[in-house]
This record gives C-alpha cells, structure tokens and sequence, in this order.
C-alpha cells in the first residue's frame, strides 16, 4: 500500500483513482474520474496543475514521475513517461508515453504523443496528423495568466458540485 500526500491547498475530487505513493502539491486541482497510479514508483505533482477529467498517470518506473508546476494535462491525455516539466499542455487524448520525458513550456497536441523513449525539448509544440513538430517563437507570456484565471474558476466552482477529499 502506498501513501497519498496532499498539499493543504490541493483540490482532488473523491471519485478519482488514486493508488500508491502520490504527493500533489498546493494549488493543484485533480477533476472527476482521474486515475493517478503509481504502480513501481511514487508520483510527484507539483503546484498549481490542472489535470482534467479521465486523465491517466502511470508511473510504471522505479524512479519517481515528477510533474512540474503549472501545467495542465487535459480530458483523456495520458501520462506514462518519466515526467513533464513546466508549464506544459497536454491536450485532449494527448500521450507521454514509455520511457519520454517532456520539457518545459511545450505542447503535446489533440491525439498526438511523444516518441517512447524521447526526451522533448523545451518549448516544442507536437500537432497535427501526421504528428508534426515546431519550436516556440514566443516566450508564452501570456500563458501564466490565463492558467492562473482557469485554476481560480476551478478552485471555486469544482467544489460546488463535487466531494473533494481533505488535505492531511
């Protein structure tokens, strides 16, 4: 059996999946039917993450899954690689897969995943079918703020209508 640790501003709703070793940090919102399992190895979450709906996080490694902070991991994206930095988005049924790793302020597209054993640099966007990928020109200023506004609506109206599990 494992442990679950949350942060006192975590915001986790009761009807995930959470089994094994899991830290999720402050600011952090978990929605609805989310699985986070950490199966050989703990799951790490930073702060201020937003993981959507029926997202999957699988640690299947013996070293620890971190998640940065501020990132936020969309409606059916899975996450089974050995981790994601900054300011990050994995859109819808986007996939870090195997043994990959993601960077900091990068995108991973609707459908699109990381090759198995890729570390993605930072700022790279993977999009389109067939998966294509480009560098960031932009510094992405303006992401902090919106995610900011996003996490603020969720952290007031998630708890209207659904049970959330307390912080320790």
């Amino acid at each position: 059996m494992g442990r679950l640790h949350l942060a006192p501003q975590a915001l986790v709703c009761k009807n995930t999946i959470l089994e094994g070793d899991i830290r999720i940090g402050n600011g952090t919102v978990v929605h609805i039917d989310a699985s986070i399992i950490a199966k050989n190895g703990p799951i790490i979450i930073g702060t201020n993450n937003i993981i959507s709906d029926r997202v999957k996080i699988v640690n299947n490694h013996t070293t620890p899954l971190v998640i940065g902070d501020n990132n936020q991991i969309e409606t059916d994206a899975v996450i089974e690689g050995r981790g994601i930095g900054h300011k990050n988005v994995v859109q819808v049924r986007g996939k870090v897969v195997g043994t990959s790793t993601l960077g900091n302020n990068c995108v991973v597209g609707v459908m699109c995943e990381t090759d198995p054993s890729e570390n993605v640099p930072d700022n790279t966007i993977l999009f389109g079918n067939p998966q294509s990928r480009r560098t960031r020109s932009d510094n992405n200023a303006e992401y902090l703020e919106v995610h900011n506004k996003h996490l603020q609506y969720v952290h007031e109206m998630l708890p209207r209508y659904n049970a959330i599990i307390g912080a320790e």
